[in-house]
């Protein structure tokens, strides 16, 4: 029989505000279960999701449309828009900006910008290889670049899992405006995608891309990147095999193999991991610059 998994993955209840806050209230067990916040989470996360989002159906696609506007403006972009401002109206700005745009993108035919792009931004910007490529582009050249080089590799990744068949360029379950396809009903694409986001960011980080920094750019970096994509794609096959003896579901995999993503960026970005020592890939003048490289 598989076994249970610990963790509480229970799905989350449709509760009214004052339902939510009379559970809140009213809570005799122990606090440090937090089933006694529970009903207010799923409360706010709710109205947040219908009020910006489009409906109850809607959180991956509100999900997905603000990390690219974040990968936009932000990740690729170098927070061009406001990059004279102090931090606090940096944030402020950002913020007033993606809510916006995420309302008006998700509440329009448009309903998303598809996210599949991103385990690629996480393994070109931790290897370095998008940084190299764009070198010497002002904003938001760089930015626009970037973003088209991701969706034009992804539109390869496409073919690839189609012809292994993991990807059907005839569905369209979001949006009817797009028609990139979507993965399979089996899902694995899906987890590899999660395994990716987990993978692509912190390891080439942690790790100072060895062995990759003794072969120059891009050669380097493109190689770093490929054995990377292939590692996100063992790393899911084997994950697949634990569905029985450890997850209960495909479902339950999923939920484990998301947290990775918070950790891949938290573990270098927060901790600092990674990032303490600077380090040169060969042919490289000035650490995490590639501008003054011809």
């Amino acid at each position: 029989m598989p076994r249970k998994g610990k963790a509480d993955t229970a799905a989350p209840r449709w509760l009214n505000g004052p339902q939510a806050f009379r559970e809140f209230a009213t809570y005799r067990g122990k606090t440090q279960s937090a089933q006694h916040i529970k009903p207010l989470h799923w409360y706010i996360a709710s109205r947040l999701v219908i009020l910006i989002g489009p409906g109850a159906d809607g959180i991956f696609p509100l999900v997905g449309t603000t990390w690219f506007l974040l990968a936009f403006f932000c990740f690729a972009g170098g927070n061009f828009l406001v990059a004279k401002l102090p931090p606090h109206r940096q944030a402020l700005i950002h913020l007033l900006l993606f809510a916006g745009l995420t309302y008006l993108i998700t509440h329009s035919a448009v309903k998303w910008i598809p996210a599949w792009w991103f385990p690629f931004l996480l393994v070109g910007l931790g290897t370095g290889t998008l940084p190299f490529l764009t070198r010497g582009l002002p904003q938001p050249g760089r930015a626009i670049v970037i973003m088209s080089t991701l969706f034009a590799t992804a539109a390869l990744c496409f073919q690839i899992s189609a012809a292994s068949g993991f990807w059907d360029f005839e569905k369209s379950p979001i949006s009817a405006f797009w028609t990139m396809g979507h993965f399979t009903d089996d899902s694995f694409w899906l987890l590899c995608f999660m395994t990716a986001t987990s993978i692509n960011y912190a390891m080439p980080i942690i790790t100072h891309n060895w062995p990759f920094t003794l072969i120059r750019m891009p050669w380097g970096g493109l190689l770093a990147c490929i054995t990377y994509l292939v590692i996100d794609v063992i790393v899911a096959s084997l994950l697949v095999k634990l569905i029985g003896p450890i997850f209960s579901s495909m479902q339950e995999l999923m939920t484990y193999a998301y947290m990775g993503v918070n950790w891949s960026l938290v573990i270098p970005l927060v901790f600092g991991i990674g990032l303490q020592e600077p380090y040169l890939w060969t042919g490289q003048k000035t650490p995490g610059e590639w501008d003054d490289v011809a």
